[in-house]
């Protein structure tokens, strides 16, 4: 039988919920863990996932407030097949292997996937010379289901996209999943099957770092032992790689801008629509979600690494994408937009995919420069760098014969297996009944079961990801104080101190002359 894993956060303030709060080592154990993962994004997730079906201490350790709260909750969730990636590299490889286990994988941690399809059209005569050789690329990196088409063809499998197509490639098994379900389900399965999780834990120092036993100094001035230290932090991977002098590689953040359009535009199109791919990027998609929304992007911006305005939208960059896309689908220039949004993808100078073993020390795995692709390939990139640490790192694999691999049925996100339909539910828990999100349909029930969940969501935007409630057409504007009076009055927290995404972003402000309080959104 598992022992789970043991969940804390550290939280200075001292309103939070004190069961979850992280006070000593003593609340961790004794004893070293054979790994510390560093990075809670969907590549540290599945690493933390798959080395719980060994007998193995592991900790999962991120300096934010949710699993996945970086570069993984900012991407376009799709699930690349590897057609167009760069042949014999280690990214084609995993990427195409990871594609193919993504249904059944999807199935068992109940993340909501679906296998679309993807159409890339050449609407000029330079992109239609081009399309031969993406022809090509995707038969070397085995991804040979795949078909040529007509102008003709193309134009009947999607009618509304441009009358300028002049060839095509139908792409069939391109799909579209949830990336924030992926990161919950790896780090709610992993904490099943006995890994530790350690949230809102900046690491500030590494000592020991040629010993065996390794030691993490983190920002609230805890001591954690470690014989394998695995450096999955994404863009802080360099300044946590300057910890440890390990080796030199140069990264800076890539901006990518979105634009999320409304639910009734979902119709126009049903694969995602795909321009010819440049060498620096893809270019701007049309892309159908699992959600139910299209949405256009990215961008591909290049910033230094500690520019604080990365994160931001622009009009530049958001009518770049709305001109980019409209050039597939002419259509989306009628499409009310909703919302936007930007993500960072680690860009490394010295490659994608840059994996170092022993990095200036033994037991520390560096690995960094995983950009778009990481979502697709993140279990098959888990599976790899295990076999690494077996092999060049001396980690010990014994099966735990106890561990599960799945989530209960229950698991599925209620957006999309309606709870509300489930009559009986309903009956025994009127709370299910109760919408709390009009623009999602998000009831009172599903907010709860969340905050109840294994990794016990306490932010505003950690129950958004998992919930949907403040996502939809108004944004939060008529429920984010309502989710806010709920978290509070569920987890005991005053409402003054329910935050956005951690400590620093509290939604109420106090004024400092007067009693009264300001719901800031």
């Amino acid at each position: 039988m598992n022992v789970s894993g043991k969940m804390f956060y550290s939280w200075s303030d001292k309103d939070f919920d004190e069961s979850l709060k992280f006070i000593d080592n003593e609340q961790l154990g004794d004893m070293p863990y054979d790994i510390a993962i560093i990075g809670a994004g969907v590549v540290g997730c599945a690493l933390a996932y798959k080395l719980s079906m060994y007998k193995l201490r592991v900790l999962l350790i991120d300096k934010n407030y949710d699993v996945g709260e970086a570069t993984s909750k900012g991407n376009s969730a799709i699930v690349h097949t590897g057609f167009d990636a760069a042949v014999d590299t280690l990214e084609s490889e995993l990427v195409t292997k990871a594609s193919r286990e993504w249904p059944e994988l999807a199935k068992k941690l109940k993340i909501p996937y679906e296998k679309c399809g993807a159409l890339l059209i050449a609407i000029n005569d330079e992109q239609n010379t081009q399309l031969d050789k993406v022809y090509e690329k995707a038969l070397k990196n085995g991804v040979t289901d795949i078909q040529q088409l007509s102008a003709e063809q193309a134009l009947e499998l999607e009618p509304k996209i441009t009358k300028n197509v002049l060839r095509g490639i139908l792409i069939p098994r391109e799909s579209i999943a949830d990336p924030f379900s992926t990161s919950i389900a790896f780090a709610e399965v992993a904490l099943t099957n006995g890994v530790d999780i350690l949230l809102g834990t900046e690491i500030i120092g590494i000592e020991n770092a040629d010993d065996k036993i390794k030691t993490l100094v983190t920002g609230c001035d805890k001591r954690i032992d470690t014989k394998i230290i695995v450096n999955v932090a994404g863009m802080g991977s360099r300044k946590l790689a300057d910890l440890y002098e390990g080796e030199s590689f140069d990264i800076n953040p890539r901006r990518g801008q979105f634009l999320i359009f409304d639910k009734y535009s979902r119709s126009a199109i049903n694969r995602i629509l795909l321009p010819i791919p440049t060498a620096k990027t893809k270019g701007v998609l049309v892309i159908p979600t699992i959600f139910g929304n299209l949405i256009a992007g990215p961008t591909a911006e290049d910033f230094a690494i500690n520019d604080n305005t990365v994160t931001d939208s622009t009009i530049e960059g958001l009518q770049t994408l709305l001109d980019g896309a409209s050039k597939l689908y002419p259509g989306l220039y009628e499409q009310p937009v909703i919302g936007t949004y930007s993500g960072v993808r680690c860009n490394c100078s010295q490659g994608s995919y840059w994996i170092r073993c022993n990095d200036n020390h033994p037991g520390i795995l560096t690995v960094s420069g995983i950009r778009s692709t990481g979502f697709t390939s993140s279990p098959a990139l888990a599976e790899y760098l295990i076999s690494e640490l077996h092999t060049k790192l001396g980690l010990n694999l014994e099966v735990n014969s106890a561990a599960i691999d799945s989530r209960s049925e229950r698991s599925w996100p209620g957006w999309w297996k309606r709870p509300y339909s489930n009559y009986e539910l309903v009956k025994e828990s009127p709370e299910f009944g109760r919408i709390i999100c009009y623009c999602e349909q998000i009831s009172l029930g599903e907010i709860i079961q969340h905050l109840d969940s294994p990794l016990k969501p306490r932010t505003l935007d950690a129950i958004k990801r998992r919930t949907r409630a403040q996502t939809g057409r108004c944004q939060g504007f008529d429920c984010m104080v309502t989710v806010a009076e709920i978290i509070s009055n569920h987890c005991n927290i005053p409402l003054n101190k329910i935050t956005k995404r951690g400590p620093g972003s509290e939604i109420i402000s106090t004024g400092k002359h007067t009693t009264s309080t300001k719901v800031v959104k």
